[in-house]
């Protein structure tokens, strides 16, 4: 899992609503900040999105490079009839510009892409203008036609690309019909052949454990303390099928699948469901036997198999880290915390006031990391990583 390394700024609006910020899921790393009365809204092309709101402002430290090539591309849902876009150059009354009538409330895929000094834009994949630049632009806006009352439009999975993208790339952009994925440590299922038709506890269900209990016998039925849930360990079940070109290679990639799950410590199995920004992970054990059942032929050999996982620790906080550099996070906490932090290191038992922990990505990739414990007793939470999800059980 890595990020386009083209890819400069990537807002998917997909943010937990109480940190007010929209995280980039690129290297640049540069969040923007929600103001004015911004929002997010589930009202979405994809997940959630950002709604201004009429005065609404998502502030972000990173410049359009106009002076090279780019590609700008984002949804835009407007609530008027009417959508433009300005691009502005030096001196006095020096721009050009295009407005579109659109449907409100229509989520429209636009794309603006420099490449040298052309300039194209697309409207759903398909190009609606072009001209040659005889300057370098200072600055871009886009607009509904509410320009003095402020903006009800919202946005949705925006991207900044250093490159100019071709015709075909933008269309691509904008379908991202992305499968599920399942990932052991960061490795596809299908690298080993196998392929996920059915899953059961991946989310949701999770068992309560039994709270303190009082029988009195001079009352009907029992007392039972229901204020705090705690949850019992997850159980996950992954009905798989395997396939290989011959008998060696099938026993060869069962095994080297299988063997994957039954490493000393913990296994990290994650599934990307809606592209790879808000994946669902966990840290993960095999404690019961898999069988494959197969029939033996000479030809494509294919065999099937519940895969049975167990997640000890079901209640978490994820956050991510993009490339190397010093992970952070300050807690205040009298429940204890175990980090894991997606390379294969870890921490336990952490708590106390403002207790800080740091780590080290020494090898430039992208890195779920895992919080578990009572995550619903954290006191304070700073971290200079992306919150994935604030509390995912």
């Amino acid at each position: 899992m890595e990020t386009e390394k083209n890819l400069i700024l990537y807002l998917p609006f997909d943010d937990p609503d109480d940190y007010n910020k929209a995280f980039d899921y690129s290297k640049s790393r540069v969040d923007g900040t929600l103001s004015e009365g911004a929002t997010f809204t589930r009202n979405a092309k994809k997940a959630k999105a950002l709604s201004l709101n009429g005065s609404g402002i998502c502030d972000v430290a990173k410049d359009i490079p106009f002076s090279s090539d780019f590609t700008l591309c984002l949804w835009v849902k407007s609530a008027t009839k009417e959508l433009g876009w300005m691009l502005n150059f030096s001196g006095i009354e020096n721009y050009i510009e295009q407005w579109l009538d659109v449907l409100p409330g229509k989520w429209e895929f636009l794309s603006f892409v420099k490449r040298s000094t052309l300039f194209t834009v697309y409207l759903n994949g398909t190009s609606i203008y072009t001209k040659i630049l005889s300057g370098t632009p200072i600055g871009f806006s886009i607009n509904d036609s509410k320009v003095d009352g402020g903006s009800y439009a919202c946005l949705d999975e925006l991207k900044l690309y250093s490159i100019a993208k071709t015709q075909t790339e933008i269309m691509k952009i904008q379908a991202d019909n992305t499968d599920v994925e399942y990932y052991v440590d960061g490795t596809s299922f299908k690298s080993f052949g196998v392929y996920v038709s059915k899953s059961t506890g991946i989310i949701g269900g999770l068992q309560k454990k039994d709270g303190l209990s009082v029988d009195y016998d001079d009352y009907h039925g029992v007392v039972v303390d229901k204020k705090r849930p705690r949850y019992k360990e997850r159980t996950i079940s992954l009905e798989c099928f395997i396939e290989a070109s011959s008998k060696a290679a099938f026993v060869e990639w069962a095994n080297l699948f299988i063997s994957k799950f039954d490493k000393s410590g913990n296994t990290r199995l994650s599934i990307e469901f809606s592209g790879y920004t808000r994946p669902l992970v966990y840290e993960v054990d095999r404690p019961n036997e898999t069988d494959i059942e197969k029939t033996w032929n000479d030809e494509l050999m294919v065999g099937t198999f519940t895969l049975k996982l167990r997640e000890c620790e079901p209640v978490k906080r994820v956050l991510r880290w993009i490339g190397t550099g010093t992970a952070t996070i300050k807690v205040t906490t009298a429940k204890m915390l175990n980090i894991y932090w997606g390379d294969g290191s870890y921490n336990y038992d952490v708590s106390g006031t403002n207790t800080e922990v740091t780590h080290e990505f020494t090898t430039d990739g992208v890195y779920d990391i895992i919080i578990t414990g009572v995550i619903e007793d954290i006191k304070s939470f700073e971290t200079n990583c992306i919150v994935i999800w604030n509390k995912l059980q």
